[in-house]
């Protein structure tokens, strides 16, 4: 009986180190990446669809969502661009912050494509357990997106690192 409980308590321990994924796929510990398309779904559902964002960012408790807002004229004139930061938490969606007058490069929803299942292996690879705050998706000059991550030590650096959808690396700053 003890050899057999103590079995037990050996393997609740082996399964409970590591990550796990959690029911929607996303691994415990990790930027909710799942919850960026669950945002998108509803930010669109409550201002309407083709939306053009700055940035959509997800982190350890959920995305939010940068909203690139234009106001034009009657003549059809664009007068101003404005950023709007909306939060998507728990499966709630809020506007968490005043619109602000913004310039920069933006992108479409439909331009996102990475694959969540391999956008962190090569960061996994090269570092001995990463921890990955947060995964950005930013539009680029040329159209498109990028994406980058930023991973923290516990020294208080950090290292923001360039990715490609398919997870390849494409640059490293240290933060």
């Amino acid at each position: 009986m003890r050899r057999l409980l103590g079995t037990m308590l050996a393997l609740l321990l082996v399964a409970s180190c590591g990550s796990s994924a959690n029911d929607s796929g996303d691994i415990e510990g990790r930027p909710l990446l799942s919850e960026i398309s669950r945002g998108v779904e509803a930010l669109e559902s409550r201002v309407g669809s083709g939306l053009e964002y700055f940035e959509i960012s997800a982190d350890l408790t959920g995305v939010t969502l940068i909203l690139a807002e234009h106001e034009i004229t009657s003549t059809g004139e664009e007068v101003a661009t404005y950023a709007t930061p909306y939060r998507w938490s728990d499966g709630v969606l809020s506007e968490t912050g005043d619109s602000q007058t913004a310039e920069g490069e933006t992108f479409f929803a439909s331009e996102i494509d990475f694959d969540p299942n391999r956008i962190f292996s090569n960061i996994d690879r090269e570092l001995d357990a990463p921890v990955i705050v947060d995964f950005v998706i930013q539009g680029a000059g040329s159209g498109g997106v990028t994406y980058d991550v930023s991973i923290a030590n516990d020294l208080g650096g950090g290292l923001l690192v360039l990715l490609r959808g398919d997870g390849e690396i494409l640059g490293v700053q240290a933060s």
